[in-house]
Order: structure tokens, then C-alpha cells, then sequence
């Protein structure tokens, strides 16, 4: 701020300097004995200092000014995206992906552009205006009456133009956010897209957000329009009436010397033009305003599962968890989880089994707190799983989703997601465990390769591997299997189960799946259908028990033809054959 004052002040001096100069030149031709040529150089001299002048603090407060916006910029990003991670799942599957890298990529942008170019010019309009009406008002208080008078005509027509405009810049910010969610999915499901002939309907989808925000930035520039022609006539207004009536003044006499008035009608350009940027300004100022607001939207977005203030936190690896009546339903669906019990003890392997739809990747959602359950309760060493706190609890869990999902990197770079600082001994004793090792080495570079954006080099399966290692990397006291091998072959599968039932002592295992040769070697198995424990007990047990699991199992290992339509379970419900 200090050295755009002085870079204005510098900008401003040389009007003075031509001023004095005419004035000077304007005695000589009356009064030949009065002219000294030396002076004409002393005139030069202070022009070209001014010049230097404007030329060094102009320089450092751009600089000043690029500098705090870039750094503002990484602020504001790193910040938006620190409180993302504070946020819950289900905000983020009620939000569009391509909405929320719109506001940390394009938002955040507009507002660096905003102060790197739109606010320093406003500061420099504000000190410019302020300057130049101090020393007009200085030279002729007449002249700078007259050159005021339709100033507040632009004013009102400046605020005229912001409420008329800013709400298009909204509209085209939210359609912009549209597009790029649909962008974004599409482009990951270009393959399903053409497989299915689907370019047309799709390209008609973007066609339509597309024409949306068209259709804003059109209305916004429709407005600007409008804005321009009437800021000019009110700039022509005073510009003439200076021009006409201050040349009267001053050749009447009543006025300023001829060199003021030179120096007036060249202050009243620098008066004038600032009306005319910062009408163009104003399209800046109303982006970045959309923008702020999106930005400080996501910001006051607190999330619903947090931490209590006298949360505790764990002081050694739990070895017990118990579901206690627990129940639950997502906002506005039924109930999905109907007085669920069980305990799983530190050494043990509990399965879940079930129909699509039964509750099982909820209730590990209810572990992983995601969710808290409406009633009922989770405890952990019987501590209840809501009084602690959420990086406390997560930080002895191994979780391994039924979407395998990986990160643009390397193996390696995937492999120490949890555990950054692990060796290359321990990434291949996990990648072993995982059964992931022998695909790895055939690789390029190994561990060094570099799979893709989502892994999309790798199968499926390879996927899903290099997921369970990520999870075993860790060395997790709980270790949480949603579906974990679905994608790998029935000979890797024996690989894995027999790696994994060394790899459970001393944790707590919790397998998820639809495939039951996954979970035959489970400690206890649990047949949840419709969110309610229907069966329960080993593999043998249970096949004793000649009920639901009886009938799946005899389905899988093909000593069936058909599932037998047992009353304990819905049978529109599907299980995998």
C-alpha cells in the first residue's frame, strides 16, 4: 500500500511539472527577459526522476501484491482442502466431485486473480481519485465542483450494475460446478459410455450445462452492456463541461493560470478514465464475489461426526469391540440396521455374510464412524466408540473397501498410504501376505511402477491386492475386509485366506463377503439379512443348522441347483451363485 501511494504520487507529479512548464513558457512569450532556457532542462530532469520514481514503487507493489496473492492462493487451497478431510462421507456422497475441484481450483483461482490484478487497480483508482481531487480542488475549487457534479450519476449506476450482475456470475459459478461433475464421471466412464453407444445422450448433457453457463455469462454480459454507454455520457458530461466551462473561466480571467488549467484538464483525464475501469472491474469484482462465497460455503460446512471435547484417546491397540442394540437408517430411508449384536475379540476373525442390501458395509461404516447409530451403542475396550476420538480409533484400523481404490503414484507410493515411513522389506512382506508380490515383480519397475490414475493399469484384482497389502502394511490392531479378494482368482484366493489366517493373531479380523470360501475359516459368522442377524456360529455349525448359510454354501460349492426358499430371509433379495 505505502509504495503504491508513492508510485501514484510519482504518476502524478509530472502533471504539475507540465503545468509549471506552460506557465512558464506562457510569461516568456509575454516578457522575452524573463526566459532562462536552463530551467526547460531542470523540467526535463524532474519528469524523467518522476519516471523512475513510478517505474521502482510501481515494480514493488506489483511485486508485493503477486506475492500475497499466490501465497493467499496456496492458503486458501491447502486450507479448503484440510477441512475436506474433516468433513464426513456422507457429505461427500451428497456432493459432486467435479462441484468441489471446481471451488478448490477455479474459485480459488478467480480470488488470486482478484487480488493480483482487480484489487490493485482499485487501489490504485481509490489513491488516484483521491490524489487528483486533492490537488484539483487545490488549483480551482470552481473547476472541481463543476467536474464532480455528475459523479454521483456513476456511483448510482456502478451499484446499479453490481445487483444486476452479480447474480448471473452466481448462476454461471454453480453451472460451471455442474459441468465439471459430469466432465469428471464421464471421462472415468468413457469405456462404459461407448460400450453402451451412449455419446449422444451424454454429449446432449453437457450440451445443456454448457448452454447454461453460456446463457449467464450472456445475461452478465448483457448487463455490461448496458453499464458502459452510460458511464461514457456521464464521463463526456464532465469532461465537456470542464472543457467548456473551464476554458471560459480561464479566458475570462476569473479561472486558473493557463499552465493550471493544462495541468487541470490533464488531472481530469486521470479523473475520468478510473470511472471507465472500474466499470470493467466490476465483472472481476462480481466473479470473485460468486466465488468467495461458494469458498466460504464449504468452509462453514462443519462436520456432523466430530470429535467431543473430552473424546479420549487410545492408549494401546484395542482387543475388544462390541455392537450393543445398535440401529440405524440413513436420512430419509428406512431403517438398515435393526438391533445388531455381536463382539469380536483381539486373535478372533468374525465373517459377515448376507443378501445385497442386508446392512454389512453399513455396519462397517458404524465402525469406522462414519455414522453414529441412532440407538444403541459401539464400544471398544467398553469405552463407547462416540467418546473417542475418530484418528484415535482409525489409526488401528486396516480397512480394505469393495472398490479397490488406488492413487496416482507408484506401488510403493500406494503401499505406504498408512505407513509412510515403511521399509522395502516390510512393502514386500505385505505385498506377499496380500498375495500381490508375484504380479508386482513382474512389473517395469517393481515397486517403482507407476499404475495410473485409480490404478486403471492394473486389473481388477491386482487392484484389490495392492489394497489388502496396504491394509496389512499397517499392521492394524483391527483389521476390516469389505469384499476384500472378489476380484482374484480361486487359486490366489487360497493363497491369500492362508496368509491372512497366520496374519491374525494378535488383531482383531472382520471379513465382509458374498464369496463364502472367504470366511469359512471365520471364528463366528454372522448371516445378516435385512439388517437383522438371522443365523449365527462357525462354517460347520451352521452347516449343521441346514438353514440360510446351509443353503448358500450348498448354492457355491454346486451341490445345489437353487437356493431353497427359507422363510428367515426375503427372497427378493439376490445372493451370488
Amino acid at each position: 500500500m505505502f509504495s503504491n501511494i508513492l508510485a501514484r504520487a510519482f504518476d502524478l507529479l509530472p502533471i504539475v511539472v507540465v503545468g509549471r512548464a506552460v506557465d512558464y513558457l506562457a510569461a516568456g512569450s509575454a516578457d522575452e527577459a524573463v526566459t532562462d532556457p536552463l530551467i526547460f532542462v531542470w523540467y526535463g530532469t524532474a519528469i524523467l526522476v518522476t519516471f523512475l520514481g513510478l517505474a521502482l514503487f510501481q515494480s514493488l507493489s506489483d511485486y508485493s501484491w503477486d506475492t500475497l496473492a499466490q501465497r493467499v492462493r496456496h492458503d486458501m487451497r491447502v486450507r479448503l482442502y484440510d477441512h475436506l478431510q474433516k468433513l464426513d462421507i456422507s457429505f461427500f456422497e451428497d456432493r459432486q466431485t467435479g462441484d468441489l475441484m471446481s471451488v478448490l481450483s477455479n474459485d480459488v483461482d478467480n480470488l488470486e486473480r482478484f487480488l493480483a490484478d482487480s484489487i490493485t487497480s482499485i487501489v490504485r483508482i481509490v489513491i488516484t481519485f483521491f490524489g487528483v481531487y486533492s490537488i484539483l480542488l487545490w488549483l480551482d475549487w470552481r473547476l472541481a465542483l463543476l467536474l464532480f457534479l455528475p459523479l454521483p450519476f456513476a456511483i448510482v449506476a456502478i451499484r446499479f450494475f453490481a445487483t444486476k450482475v452479480a447474480p448471473q456470475y452466481r448462476r454461471a459459478r454453480q453451472a460451471v460446478g455442474s459441468m465439471n461433475s459430469i466432465l469428471e464421471n464421464n471421462i472415468h466412464g468413457m469405456g462404459v459410455i461407448q460400450a453402451y453407444t451412449a455419446q449422444a445422450e451424454q454429449a446432449e448433457r453437457i450440451n445443456e450445462q454448457s448452454a447454461e453457463y453460456r446463457d449467464a455469462a450472456v445475461a452478465a454480459a448483457r448487463e455490461r452492456a448496458r453499464f458502459i454507454p452510460v458511464i461514457y455520457a456521464i464521463a463526456g458530461v464532465s469532461y465537456g463541461a470542464l472543457i467548456g466551462g473551464g476554458a471560459w473561466f480561464t479566458f475570462s480571467g476569473f479561472g486558473p493560470s493557463v499552465g493550471d488549467y493544462t495541468s487541470f484538464v490533464l488531472f481530469a483525464m486521470r479523473l475520468v478514465m478510473p470511472l471507465f475501469v472500474f466499470g470493467m472491474l466490476i465483472n472481476q469484482v462480481q466473479r470473485s464475489e460468486a466465488s468467495a462465497e461458494r469458498i466460504m460455503s464449504l468452509l462453514s460446512t462443519e462436520p456432523v461426526i466430530s470429535d467431543p471435547p473430552d473424546a479420549i484417546h487410545l492408549s494401546h491397540e484395542p482387543e475388544r469391540i462390541e455392537f450393543v442394540n445398535v440401529n440405524f437408517a440413513y436420512p430419509g430411508r428406512a431403517s438398515v440396521i435393526h438391533s445388531l449384536n455381536f463382539q469380536l475379540e483381539s486373535g478372533k476373525v468374525l465373517g459377515i455374510v448376507g443378501p445385497t442390501g442386508a446392512g454389512k458395509s453399513t455396519m462397517i461404516k458404524l465402525l469406522l464412524r462414519y455414522y453414529n447409530p441412532e440407538s444403541g451403542e459401539i464400544l471398544v475396550d467398553g469405552n463407547p466408540l462416540a467418546g473417542i476420538a475418530i484418528d484415535s480409533l482409525r489409526a488401528h484400523v486396516g480397512y480394505v473397501s469393495q472398490e479397490a481404490f488406488l492413487f496416482s503414484g507408484t506401488v510403493a507410493d500406494n503401499l505406504r498410504l498408512g505407513r509412510p515411513y515403511a521399509t522395502q522389506t516390510e512393502l514386500e512382506e505385505a505385498a506377499h501376505i496380500a498375495g500381490a508380490d508375484e504380479f508386482i515383480e513382474e512389473l517395469p519397475d517393481r515397486y517403482e511402477t507407476m499404475i495410473g490414475e485409480r490404478g486403471l493399469k492394473l486389473s481388477g484384482g491386482q487392484r484389490q491386492r495392492i489394497s489388502l497389502a496396504r491394509a496389512v502394511l499397517r499392521n492394524p490392531a483391527v483389521l476390516v475386509l469389505d469384499e476384500a479378494t472378489s476380484a482374484v482368482d480361486t487359486r490366489t484366493e487360497e493363497i491369500i485366506q492362508a496368509n491372512l489366517h497366520r496374519f491374525r493373531e494378535g488383531r482383531m479380523t472382520l471379513a465382509v463377503a458374498h464369496r463364502l470360501s472367504t470366511i469359512r475359516q471365520s471364528d463366528e459368522i454372522l448371516v445378516l439379512v435385512d439388517g437383522v442377524i438371522v443365523e449365527r456360529g462357525n462354517h460347520d455349525n451352521l452347516l449343521q443348522a441346514e438353514g440360510v448359510y446351509a443353503d448358500l454354501w450348498a448354492v457355491q460349492s454346486g451341490r445345489a441347483n437353487k437356493v431353497n426358499q427359507n422363510p428367515t430371509y426375503s427372497s427378493s433379495k439376490k445372493w451370488p451363485g
